[in-house]
């Protein structure tokens, strides 16, 4: 994992802003000289490279929307993901990547922007903060929050209880809105930042207020299984206070890539290195949307074999222990559009040679997006009195997530003739809700670990021993080793069934 870490870092050359930023990086001490004009794109760079990082990896798998093949030049770490084998060495890159780097850098912008009266600096350095603790708390529960990235005060802080910090997030949300909707700002942030570059700050902000809501809708959500008179409380006062959302794909929190090197998906960068042919769809996503014939499928996997017509796919599974050339692979929602074809790598039996298909690597990290918004509302709608019909805001999630997509309005009205209308009891109608958002959400991280973990779907068919870990999936990670090495505050879990205070769904 240390290879792709430092690649990540590299591939953060994103703009000229964030080259400034990681140039004067080599000196710790002087980061807190850099202008909040730069040291915002890099935040967000790091923010980016969240969605598409090793915790990425590791819940896409735990969730099975992919597969870790291998061995391949002698790396078998994804595979064992597969079995539920993360050890608290493989998270080290990423829980240095959360708090050392982002988690840091971002406290140092909302000191910087505070002291020098730029509160819309601030205010979406908040933002991100609470958008960074929602993912690390969904991932590890309790962790170091009211006395971290204290920098040099404070190396070794205790961790603090999961449910405070949740609580505490609503708080920092709330403090980000107020400072992003100041009167008077000295430095106002449009074009400084790789999520929400606009022209004009009001187009800018805009967007991270609806962003900022829709944070909060799905933190409420969260609270379903534990506390659903609280879910239910608080997702009604916040629509019916005229809260703005998303309301277009325009909106969604992610972050762009581009085609030229260096500057590609990571998730496609690892496919140009020496961890080719080793993540791919898993059987159980592919499956499940096979049964369904769902027209997404030409957008996110390759057919299997290649030529079949009409087009089959198949997906990965440590179960089979088939060669990584046998199954679908990933394709364009996630790697960007093809950019080159040769059909001499693709052997008679219709399987995938390296090198046959190379693509932009031009794919948003895709973060919190309108049609997962959508189907909140409609699990809200269902389950907890919200306003709006649950029917519509389900319709409108399947045509988000096919027009992020790029798939034809006849292929959306097909699917939603068959599969867009919410049918049976309200448990019934829950499992399509989820397994629906399940499937737009497709790449998101942790996202889909958590719904399956806050609501028992979709129907995952855990991995059993012994050839798994556990038999059932895994509900949280081990803390680092570098952190429990390091920080006497920090003891580590006795094993991944630890669960996080809203995960009580049996």
């Amino acid at each position: 994992m240390k290879k792709i870490f430092s690649l990540l870092l590299v591939t953060s050359l994103l703009s000229t802003s964030c080259e400034s930023f990681l140039d004067i990086n080599d000196d710790p001490n002087s980061v807190t000289k850099v202008g909040v004009n730069q040291l915002l794109p890099s935040v967000t760079v790091n923010v980016g490279y969240l969605g598409a990082s090793d915790l990425f990896r590791v819940a896409g798998v735990f969730s099975q929307q992919f597969s870790g093949q291998g061995p391949v030049n002698g790396h078998v770490a994804f595979k064992e993901y597969e079995r539920y084998n993360v050890n608290d060495s493989d998270i080290n890159n990423q829980w240095v990547a959360i708090f050392g780097t982002t988690l840091s850098d971002i406290s140092i912008l909302i000191e910087q922007a505070t002291a020098e009266g730029s509160p819309h600096y601030a205010g979406v350095a908040k933002l991100l903060k609470a958008y960074v603790y929602q993912i690390t708390v969904d991932t590890w529960g309790d962790v170091p929050y009211f006395n971290a990235s204290q920098h040099n005060e404070n190396r070794t802080p205790e961790v603090d209880d999961d449910e405070a910090i949740y609580a505490d997030l609503i708080r920092l949300i709330d403090e980000g809105i107020s400072d992003i909707k100041s009167s008077s700002s000295t430095l106002s942030p449009n074009s400084f930042s790789t999520i929400y570059n606009a022209n004009s700050w009001d187009a800018s902000r805009d967007k991270w207020e609806k962003f900022a809501n829709t944070l909060k809708l799905r933190i409420y959500l969260h609270y379903s299984a534990k506390d659903p008179a609280f879910t239910r409380q608080k997702i009604a006062e916040l629509i019916n206070s005229g809260a703005k959302f998303f309301e277009g794909n325009e909106d969604s929190f992610q972050m762009a890539f581009t085609s030229s090197p260096q500057r590609q998906n990571p998730v496609y960068s690892i496919e140009l290195g020496q961890f080719r042919n080793q993540f791919l769809p898993n059987k159980y996503i592919v499956e499940l949307m096979n049964g369904n014939e769902d027209p997404r499928r030409e957008k996110f996997f390759t057919p299997s074999p290649y030529y079949s017509n009409p087009k089959t796919y198949k997906g990965a599974s440590v179960l089979d222990g088939g060669a990584s050339s046998s199954y679908s692979r990933l394709h364009e929602y996630l790697y960007g559009s093809v950019a080159s074809f040769n059909p001499g790598l693709i052997d008679s039996e219709g399987n995938i040679q390296t090198g046959a298909l190379t693509y932009s690597g031009a794919s948003p990290a895709r973060l919190l997006t309108y049609a997962e918004y959508n189907f909140i509302r409609a699990e809200a709608a269902l389950l907890y009195d919200a306003p709006g019909d649950a029917d519509a805001f389900f319709k409108a999630g399947i045509r988000a997530s096919f027009a992020e997509g790029g798939l034809s309005e006849a292929a959306l009205s097909s699917y939603l003739a068959t599969k867009g209308t919410l049918t049976g009891s309200n448990q019934q109608k829950l499992e399509q809700i989820i397994t629906e958002k399940y499937i737009a959400n497709f790449g998101v991280v942790v996202e889909p670990w958590t719904d399956y973990r806050r609501t028992g779907y979709p129907s995952l068919t855990p991995l059993s021993q012994p050839l798994a870990i556990y038999s059932e999936v895994p509900r949280t990670l081990y803390y680092s080793q570098s952190e429990i090495n390091n920080n006497p505050n920090v003891k580590q879990k006795a094993n991944l069934l630890e669960r996080v205070f809203w995960d009580t769904k049996q």
